[in-house]
């Protein structure tokens, strides 16, 4: 399968057309050209990019390199292979990002056996907690490394939101793992929006987004999660580990 060339009209309703993570990170103080060039909004994501599994937060690719998608931003388009996603960096240090819920695009997945691993999931029917767990720690840890080019003041706005969640459950797809309940979500959409100052994220980056993903399983009636053994999956993650 080849990496496909979508549109940014067509990829942001396939995004939409069902579960999908929606992210902002931006300066609190607006500042038209904090970034002087377009080409330093490439440079910048690419220098910043989180690469802790097989896919880097956010991805950059090779076969659809970034491009100016407006008079202020460069924009990347990804379809391939079960991912869909669409970022921007403008020079006002928003950075936006959008992508599905890969649980939900698993038919689409390659496997090395020639067929889609789970591909009996139905789209919409669940989330995985591992999975969830690796995206909020990349989204911080790319948060934090954007704060290390000096491209915020001293406070960073912060924003995670899950939409299409409800009726969803958590799974792991791990063979090992089990959870012992029906954890299942039966609200629409997890938005959570946070002002963080920039010496708490680059000090405490990984705790904090180990709070932000206990904060998306309670509202999956998952009250109390073991934060001990979420605590040591982040660590094996970011230590390359898993």
């Amino acid at each position: 399968m080849t990496e496909e060339e979508p549109t940014t009209e067509s990829l942001l309703e396939k995004i939409r057309s069902r579960g999908y993570w929606e992210v902002i990170i931006r300066p609190t103080r607006f500042e038209r050209e904090r970034i002087k060039a377009l080409s330093e909004c490439t440079q910048i994501v690419q220098e910043c990019r989180v690469r802790l599994r097989g896919w880097d937060y956010p991805h950059v690719s090779t076969r659809s390199p970034p491009h100016v998608g407006g008079v202020d931003y460069v924009e990347s388009l990804t379809d391939w292979n079960g991912y869909k996603e669409l970022w921007r960096m403008y020079q006002s240090g928003q950075f936006v990002h959008l992508f599905g819920c890969r649980e939900d695009w698993l038919s689409e997945r390659i496997s090395i056996f020639g067929f889609p691993q789970h591909a009996y999931i139905e789209p919409g029917s669940v989330l995985s907690v591992l999975s969830t767990l690796y995206s909020v720690t990349e989204i911080y840890e790319f948060a934090s490394r954007l704060a290390q080019k000096n491209l915020f003041d001293e406070t960073i706005f912060l924003s995670i939101a899950l939409h299409g969640m409800k009726n969803r459950k958590l799974i792991f797809f791990e063979s090992q793992r089990l959870l012992f309940d029906d954890y299942v979500c039966k609200i629409a959409d997890l938005p959570l929006d946070k002002t963080i100052t920039v010496d708490e994220l680059l000090g405490r980056g990984h705790e904090l987004a180990l709070d932000h993903t206990i904060w998306i399983f309670e509202r999956f009636n998952w009250i109390s999660p073991p934060r001990d053994i979420l605590k040591e999956d982040q660590k094996k993650f970011l230590e390359h580990r898993i």
